[in-house]
Order: C-alpha cells, then sequence, then structure tokens
C-alpha cells in the first residue's frame, strides 16, 4: 500500500482534532456574544412596547366611558321618573375624574371614578351615594406604570375651569375618598370638555427611562 493511501485513510489526529473543537468553541462563543446583546435589546422593546399599549388601551378606554357622562337610561322609561337623574360630573379634580350615567352599556347608571393609585392606574364603580365608589384603591386596575395622570377642564366656550387651572384644584372642592355632594355645583355644571394625559414610564438599568404620554380630548356628548 503507498503511502498516500495509508495517510488518507488514517483519519484525524489529536492535534488536528483539537484544532477543530478550538475553531468550533470560538465560533460558539462569537455566536453567542452576538445573541445575548440582541435577546436583550429585542425584550427591552417588546417591554416598552406592552408599556405603550397598555397606555394606549387604558386612555381608550377611559375616553369612551367618559364621552359617555350624562347618559341616563333611567330618564327615558316609561312611566317617566319622578325625579330625574342629574349631575354627570361627580368629582372633577387635577388628578382624578368621576362621572355618572350608563358609560359602560350595561342599561343603569353608575359613578364610574378614574383615579391614580401610586403608579396604578384604577377605575372604580358603584352607587353614587357609596364612598366605595370614590376611594380609588378598591377599583379595577386599568394600567400599570403610570407616573402621571392629569385632567384639565374646559366650559362650552373653551375657558378653564377653574380659571385659571394652576397647581391643585378640585372643583367645587370634591375629592377621592368621599362620597360627592351636589350642595354646590356650580364649576362642575360648567364643564363640557375634559383634555385626559396619561404618562407611563418604563425604567431600564443602565439607561434613561422611556417616558411616554398620550392624550386624550373628550367632549361630553350628553351634557347640555
Amino acid at each position: 500500500m503507498s503511502e498516500e493511501r495509508r495517510r488518507s485513510q488514517a483519519g484525524f489526529t489529536i492535534l488536528e482534532a483539537l484544532i477543530s473543537s478550538v475553531i468550533f468553541v470560538v465560533i460558539l462563543v462569537a455566536v453567542l456574544a452576538t445573541y445575548t446583546p440582541s435577546k436583550k435589546i429585542y425584550a427591552r422593546g417588546e417591554r416598552k412596547t406592552d408599556v405603550q399599549q397598555n397606555a394606549r388601551i387604558a386612555l381608550g378606554e377611559i375616553s369612551r366611558q367618559v364621552r359617555m357622562a350624562g347618559y341616563f337610561p333611567e330618564n327615558f322609561t316609561v312611566p317617566a321618573p319622578a325625579t330625574n337623574l342629574t349631575d354627570p360630573i361627580r368629582l372633577a379634580a387635577d388628578d382624578a375624574l368621576a362621572i355618572y350615567g350608563d358609560a359602560n352599556d350595561s342599561g343603569s347608571s353608575s359613578a364610574f371614578l378614574f383615579c391614580l393609585d401610586g403608579t396604578t392606574l384604577r377605575r372604580t364603580q358603584g352607587a353614587v351615594d357609596n364612598v366605595n365608589s370614590f376611594t380609588c384603591s378598591s377599583g379595577q386596575v386599568l394600567a400599570e406604570n403610570v407616573t402621571d395622570l392629569s385632567f384639565v377642564y374646559y366650559d362650552v366656550d373653551g375657558n378653564p375651569v377653574p380659571d385659571p387651572p394652576t397647581g391643585s384644584y378640585a372643583l367645587d372642592g370634591q375629592v377621592v375618598g368621599a362620597v360627592a355632594t351636589l350642595d354646590d355645583t356650580v364649576q362642575r355644571a360648567t364643564v363640557r370638555r375634559v383634555l385626559v394625559a396619561l404618562t407611563t414610564e418604563l425604567a431600564s438599568p443602565g439607561r434613561e427611562p422611556h417616558v411616554f404620554t398620550v392624550t386624550s380630548n373628550l367632549w361630553l356628548r350628553n351634557v347640555q
């Protein structure tokens, strides 16, 4: 048998196998070095998208229900009620809003409070004479990682209520945590439009937090 044939049938030497293994490990390390940062970037982008989407969905829900303030199906029953339901704006502060009406198409009117509990956006629903309906901590979660929730109110002519709306304010002195009263409705009765702003924040280690703000300009369709 020739020397060339013997070399061709000898297989890999230990040195050749070792060199192949080293090359494979180097390639594997290079692939992992590329994959790990890419995975982190993808996960961060996915969290960012989730936070933004949650903010949009939450604001959409607020917008849909606030526009229905003042829709009282009970007022259209036959026979007519002895006393019509009134006063669709029950609480209007710079960081909380409670409306009254059939905002969820249930066929009956309720109070709906939108407020911020720490960094959790909540909505409560209940009877207008029940304190729980105006207590933020008892509400349903609409969104998390919310750092700011604000409401600005306008009358039919576009004037802010109060005018100017600087600092902390609560129309007619109504605040979260107490049943809204109707002893004085001078300010609340003039509200025809509400500007809502919602800000979410996503913390990212080693980076500046991502801040995302959405706004909605809402006309009260059922308030004359």
